[in-house]
Parts: structure tokens; C-alpha cells; sequence
């Protein structure tokens, strides 16, 4: 799933680190979960997982995929779909007749010309539609009290994992492209989620982390948070919508939603040192795990200043391919590197 910092890449290294120092499988805090790559990954290592995101779509995922923790039913449906189970619910899905709601009014070139005051160009008007029939029927069920709380988010996930594949974007939702890219006009289709079954209770949460870390224990906190100044509200206010569907716009050319209250303090040169060094503060914890980059805005001195007063810091080093959307078609000079600081939180008991 293309996503700015998505750390698939990394899982392996990550996980080396944690093998390196011997930690046991206890719990594992993972408290910018994004789209819960690092999450899934430790879930299915035996971790009790703690995740937590201030976007709702991220929440979604974390619902589907962390706190849930086996193959739902679909039995209220039964009226609907016979014999239903989740392979015949998401071919429902996607079996549906396209429709013109809010995706297509706003977020197709069709759609805008004749409903927004400006053109927008996101997706075709076929999978406009089909976004529109797909949420507006998962929503259905929901308020009709038809699926679970639990099935009602692993839907939403599925059809979420899915947009980005027929996006016309260079990596975000900041804007659409000028021309179309290909990838627009394959049809949406929903797909099975890969859902990992546990007989551990496992905790989401939907919170600004400086506040959550005050009233949580874990024995591996991961923080993964922003690097630069490109907030995530607005670079992914279509799966924002999409998640809440709550069908707002700001009358604006890129047509993003109401964010004000999700902008990040860690994309914010005058502000992201003091509330990191907040975070690792209040933190308990057993171990630290700190994913930043060679270009991130924290520098890299602050870093190891307010790492080394938790307790024994180490660095280790990874080469990583920068995101697409920001390169912006330049070379650069230096490589970019993956930092992962490793923090061992003596015991004060």
C-alpha cells in the first residue's frame, strides 16, 4: 500500500534489532500506527499489540487488523446473502452498481464538472461510483445494526487498501495528477482481508500519543512518527472521508476536508523537539524503538540528547528508497538512510 512512511520494507530489520537484544514477546506499543504494517507484523510475531493513531482511517485498520482477532461470520446478513461469509460479502461488494454520491461529485472529472466548483481528477467516474455504492452499503448495514462493530471495520479496511491502486496521484491525496495515470481506469475490486487470528487481547486507540503515553505500560514502545513538515490530514483527506463518511469538503481545488484539528506537532520545525522530547519523557516502558530518517526535521543531535537521558542508546543504520511523491524528480546527493535508535529503559524499581 503506497503510504508515506509505510515501514513494510523494514519489518525484517526491525524485528533483528528486537531478536538482537533478546527482548521477550510481551506487549508492543506501536504509537503511530499509520497503516499498521509494524503492528500486524509483531501481532503475528506473538506480541500483545497496543496501536494508536489520531487518524480515523488508520483507526480502521487498527480495528480490522489488530484488535480483531478472528474470521467474522457476516450472519446478520443472512437476509441479504445466503449462507454469507466474508468471501461472499466482499463479492457482494463488489458486484455492486455503481452510484453518484459524494466520490463522484466531487473526485472525478465527470462527477465536478457538473457538481463542484472546481475540476478534480482523483479516480475515473466508474470507480468514483463504485467507491460511493461500496460505502454507502457497508454504512447501511451498519446503522441498520446488520454486521458487527468488527465487520464493519474489516469492510471499510478492504475497500480502503484498495483505492490507492486506482488513485490518479503521484503518492498522496495533496493533489491529482495532471495526466492520467493508467492505474485509474482498472476497476476497483475489493479483496479478502488477510486477518490474523489470536487468543490475545490486543488494544487500539485513537489519540494524540503524547496524551495516551501518559496512562500506558508496554515493554517495546515503537515510535514512528512524522519526518517533515507534510502533514497526513490533508495528504489523505480522502481516506479520512472515506473512513468517517461524513461527506465534508472545504471549498478548495484539491477538495480537502476540515483538518484543524489533526495537524501533527511533529511536523512543525518550532515544535517537534520539545513535544518529542515530551513523549519520551513520560514514556514506560522497557525498551525503545525510534524510526526516523537522515532527512527528518528533529536533528540528529537532539535525537541522541533526548534518547541517552531514557537510558543505553544504540543506532543502527538502513539504506531505504525515498517515497515517490518526495523525490520530486530530483536526484539527490546523499542517501537516504533509515535510523532505528534503540533505547534500553533501565528497571528503577
Amino acid at each position: 500500500m503506497r503510504y508515506i512512511g509505510n515501514k513494510s520494507n523494514l519489518l525484517e530489520f526491525i524485528y533483528s534489532i528486537v531478536k538482537e537484544n533478546n527482548l521477550p514477546k510481551g506487549s508492543f506499543c506501536d504509537i503511530f500506527s499509520g497503516t499498521t504494517s509494524v503492528a500486524r507484523f509483531f501481532k503475528s510475531k506473538g506480541f500483545r499489540v497496543l496501536s494508536n493513531d489520531f487518524m480515523t482511517y488508520s483507526y480502521v485498520f487498527q480495528k480490522a487488523y489488530i484488535e480483531n482477532n478472528k474470521i467474522p461470520t457476516f450472519k446478520g446478513l443472512e437476509k441479504i446473502i445466503p449462507a454469507p461469509d466474508i468471501f461472499k460479502v466482499i463479492n457482494f461488494l463488489n458486484n455492486l452498481e455503481g452510484k453518484e454520491g459524494f466520490i463522484f461529485k466531487n473526485y472525478c472529472i465527470e462527477g465536478s464538472k457538473k457538481y463542484a466548483k472546481y475540476e478534480r481528477n482523483y479516480f475515473s467516474s466508474e470507480n468514483a461510483k463504485k467507491i460511493d455504492a461500496v460505502r454507502d452499503v457497508i454504512e447501511e448495514w451498519e446503522n441498520k445494526n446488520l454486521i458487527t462493530e468488527s465487520e464493519f471495520y474489516i469492510l471499510v479496511a478492504s475497500l480502503l487498501e484498495e483505492v490507492p491502486y486506482v488513485s490518479n496521484i503521484a503518492g498522496t491525496y495533496g493533489c491529482f495528477l495532471k495526466s492520467n495515470d493508467p492505474r485509474m481506469f482498472k476497476p476497483l475490486l475489493l479483496k479478502v482481508p488477510t486477518l490474523l487470528e489470536s487468543d490475545i487481547r490486543h488494544y487500539c486507540y485513537k489519540e494524540d500519543s503524547n496524551k495516551l503515553i501518559r496512562r500506558i505500560f508496554c515493554d517495546i514502545l515503537y515510535i514512528d512518527p512524522p519526518y517533515n513538515n507534510r502533514q497526513y490530514a490533508p495528504n489523505y483527506h480522502i481516506f479520512e472521508s472515506i473512513a468517517i463518511w461524513d461527506k465534508q469538503i472545504t471549498d478548495t481545488r484539491t477538495g480537502l476536508r476540515p483538518y484543524k484539528n489533526q495537524r501533527s506537532l511533529y511536523c512543525y520545525d518550532d515544535k517537534c523537539i520539545t513535544i518529542f522530547d515530551d513523549l519520551i519523557t513520560n514514556a514506560k516502558c522497557k525498551f525503545i524503538l525510534f524510526s526516523y530518517n537522515t532527512e527528518g526535521i528533529i536533528p540528529h543531535k537532539e535525537v541522541i540528547r533526548i534518547l541517552s537521558k531514557k537510558g543505553k542508546l544504540k543506532v543502527f543504520s538502513y539504506d531505504y528508497k525515498r517515497f515517490k511523491s518526495n523525490s520530486n524528480g530530483k536526484k539527490k546527493k546523499e542517501p537516504l538512510k533509515e535510523l532505528i535508535y534503540s533505547v534500553e529503559v533501565p528497571n528503577k524499581s
